[in-house]
């Protein structure tokens, strides 16, 4: 294991060096212009800026090695899964459950659900069937704590789509969108399970 250990150790020393550097990189290019810059001491704006630009580039960057060696896209998202089915079993260790979430949208989601409207999201799926609406992340999948986050900022990045169809396709099981995308189901974020208007009685009832 001493070669492993130190090739790690180097790695964490090269990631430091450039936090730093991106941090900086931020400082002189682009926080001068940021009205939060007096504020930025507190809120540690760069601090998570820069972590997040480095754990995006070491992410592509494992796939980029991935492709150059053949590796082909059906199979780099089995090892994607495979990837997060392991941290999530490491962080699922204490209690198994399913959850439930309630989104009050601040804008329309054509055609699917509009302003004020309430989303019932189950999250984490672990199955649909067709016709179902689910949530479809604008954000790298390999990020698994991403939906959390985005909840506490009141914006979440994603699209409702409507499932067609499911199939299996290199150890991954596929959803096939009404619009055409296609995805591996582990990439989904939540499955809608009811959205609820302003005219519902239940709307009423929840006072959300």
């Amino acid at each position: 294991m001493g070669e492993l250990s130190d090739t790690l150790y180097e790695f964490s020393e090269i990631s430091k060096d450039f936090h730093g550097r991106v941090m900086k990189i931020l400082e002189n290019k682009y926080c001068w212009k940021c009205p939060m810059r007096s504020t930025s001491n507190k809120t540690n704006c760069r601090e998570v800026d820069a972590w997040r630009r480095l754990t995006s580039a070491f992410e592509t960057g494992i796939r980029d090695h991935l492709v150059s060696r053949n590796i082909s896209s059906e199979e780099i998202d089995a090892i994607t899964l495979k990837y997060l089915s392991k941290i999530i079993k490491k962080h699922n260790q204490a209690i198994n459950y399913d959850k439930t979430v309630i989104l009050k949208l601040k804008e329309d989601i054509d055609p699917f659900a509009f302003k004020g409207d309430l989303l019932f999201i189950k999250e984490n799926p672990k199955s649909v069937k067709e016709g179902d609406l689910v949530l479809w992340p604008q954000i790298c999948p390999v990020s698994i704590y991403w939906f959390s986050r985005a909840k506490l900022t009141g914006q979440i990045p994603f699209k409702i789509i409507k499932i067609k169809n499911q199939y299996q396709k290199e150890r991954c099981r596929y959803i096939r969108a009404d619009n055409g995308l296609e995805i591996p189901l582990e990439y989904l974020a939540g499955k809608v399970i009811k959205i609820i208007g302003k005219d519902d009685t239940l709307y009423s009832a929840l006072k959300i």
